[in-house]
């Protein structure tokens, strides 16, 4: 089975490569570090929309990770080997 890697998958446009992904039947590895609710507080949460895909999806494992953290992102590396990785992390920029 092809392996995925997808940054920032519990937002908008990563959340989609997982579904996209997920009914392809290939591996995904979702990171997300949930920063809107730094940003945004509660409203600003995408909780729900990592429970929905870990819900939905039976091919999507979440990792609690942020890419900034080096040491932890190399880790990642080094336990799976990934066929293709979708970068969508990004800090936000725009209102709720």
């Amino acid at each position: 089975m092809k392996r995925v890697l997808v940054t920032g998958s519990s937002g908008l446009i990563g959340s989609e490569a997982v579904t996209f992904f997920d009914a392809l039947e290939m591996e995904i590895i979702g990171v997300d570090n949930n920063m809107r609710a730094e940003f945004f507080g509660e409203k600003g949460d995408t909780t729900w929309n990592r429970q929905r895909l870990e819900q939905d999806c039976r091919h999507f494992k979440h990792q609690q990770l942020d890419i900034r953290d080096r040491a932890a992102v190399l880790d990642l590396f080094r336990r799976s080997k990934f066929d293709l990785i979708i970068h969508a992390a990004a800090q936000p920029s725009h209102d709720l």
